[in-house]
């Protein structure tokens, strides 16, 4: 437990925003209290705390920028005696792609799958029919344990690349397979931050789960502007894709003014509302 609670504070200094200028942008995703994204947000609505200090909120956009999402999926076996959710998981992946590239159509979205190796089954695109084709031949693998935390690197390092786009997000959906790689928690968080990926999470329950896997679904989600979502069964999977899918079509990009000179090792947007505010500050925009 101890060295769980070291590795989880090292993340925590590794995922402070880098920064400084007079006037900053951060993606801020406002939800109720239902989950629902809330439309309409205005400056007045919306502050910004940079470590101890309040700063004004300039404006309040849409976001508008086309988006670059990775799906990693947990293709794994089913342990003996499980059957796997395989016509759950791929209702919830079409639901979430074409909530996605019906409202914007220049995003790209790209599949990986993390049962024994990370492997990019579909490359970033746009166009829906090859995702979905590529959805609908979805099966178990043989291997019963995953390489997800590995995938995420791989995952990180394809939105890095020239020509993408700021707004770059990582959805992983995972079934709590076995966590067999080998690299550290810190080195994949490292990676994710670089790429400057919002990290949303989606984990159905059954069996033990990983600790490593775990760190980073908590805390880098929290971190990057994410959310994590968890369900008892697969039949959750389709509603909690769509309300992702929803969260992101509905983000605002904010600009606030920072006069510090120096880097702030924690930048959040709060609601004078009430509401549920997640901040994405590793985006470059």
């Amino acid at each position: 437990m101890f060295g769980r609670v070291v590795v989880a504070v090292a993340l925590s200094a590794l995922l402070a925003p880098a920064a400084s200028q007079s006037q900053k942008n951060i993606l801020v995703t406002v939800l109720d209290q239902s989950g629902a994204p809330v439309k309409d947000v205005m400056p007045a609505d919306l502050a910004v705390q940079e470590d101890q200090s309040t700063r004004e909120v300039v404006s309040v956009k849409p976001a508008t920028d086309p988006m670059t999402i990775a799906i990693l999926v947990d293709n794994t076996k089913p342990t003996i005696g499980k059957t796997a959710p395989t016509q759950e998981l791929r209702a919830a992946l079409n639901t979430f792609v074409k909530t996605i590239q019906t409202a914007s159509p220049e995003s790209q979205i790209g599949i990986w799958e993390f049962a024994g190796a990370g492997v990019m089954t579909q490359k970033p695109t746009v166009k829906t029919d090859d995702l979905t084709k590529k959805i609908n031949r979805m099966f178990p693998a043989q291997q019963p344990s995953g390489v997800m935390l590995e995938a995420l690197v791989d995952a990180s390092k394809e939105l890095s690349k020239k020509g993408i786009g700021p707004r770059r997000v990582i959805l992983s959906v995972s079934f709590n397979s076995p966590e067999v790689s080998e690299i550290d928690p810190r080195e994949v968080a490292m990676a994710m931050r670089k790429a400057g990926v919002a990290y949303w999470a989606l984990t159905i329950s059954g069996g033990d789960g990983s600790a490593s896997r775990e760190l980073i679904m908590n805390n880098v989600t929290q971190a990057s502007g994410g959310m994590r979502l968890t369900g008892v069964t697969a039949i959750s999977l389709e509603a909690q894709a769509k309300s992702i899918a929803d969260a992101l079509l509905s983000q605002y990009l904010v600009t606030y003014a920072s006069p510090g000179a120096g880097a702030a090792s924690d930048i959040r947007a709060l609601s004078k509302k009430g509401l549920k505010t997640l901040t994405s500050p590793w985006v470059q925009q």
